[in-house]
């Protein structure tokens, strides 16, 4: 149960001004070994074929997975990081310092962010997090917090959509 949500959203703004004033990576396809891909449970039947095919690229893959109580817990062949919003969030919003220690020590070379831009507790771990290359959805007039943001109208997530536009611009970047 979270008393307030008052606290994790003003450090989230804290999080979110430090990320506009740092300095932008970019990384084609190519150069992407590692990636870590945050979504929820609820969206898992539109993320898995994500997952499948940036394995078939030959990346590797590190989920980190948002489940509330009434959600059903995914069911896939590798390991993957689970957050639960009862049991791995304090009375204060902030996610518990083993899931944070566990998230930032994974080394990405790509951070992608499926999950609900409502959802505090996600969205201070992918700005927490130290990936130097953020890809993510912006919604409306949202300030931009990753470094490759797709557009999204009207307010519609449609992860494979935005999948394969993330996949199209990290083709299009050019590396060195």
């Amino acid at each position: 149960m979270i008393l307030t949500g008052r606290f994790i959203n003003k450090k989230i703004r804290t999080l979110s001004n430090a990320a506009a004033r740092r300095a932008h990576c970019y990384r084609s396809l190519y150069d992407v070994k590692y990636v870590l891909l945050l979504c929820e449970a609820k969206d898992w039947k539109m993320v898995a074929p994500c997952i499948n095919r940036l394995k078939e690229l030959g990346k590797t893959v590190h989920v980190c997975v948002y489940i509330q109580k009434h959600d059903e817990t995914p069911i896939w062949d590798y390991a993957y990081l689970l957050v639960e919003s009862d049991s791995d969030v304090d009375l204060w919003g902030f996610p518990k310092k083993n899931i944070r220690n566990q998230l930032n020590s994974l080394s990405v070379d790509l951070l992608l962010d499926f999950t609900n831009r409502e959802l505090a507790v996600m969205r201070y771990l992918v700005l927490q997090h130290p990936a130097a290359f953020k890809v993510g959805a912006k919604y409306g007039t949202d300030e931009s917090t990753y470094d490759l943001s797709i557009v999204m109208k009207d307010g519609l997530r449609d992860i494979p959509f935005l999948f394969e536009q993330v996949l199209n611009y990290l083709q299009t970047i050019r590396s060195r």
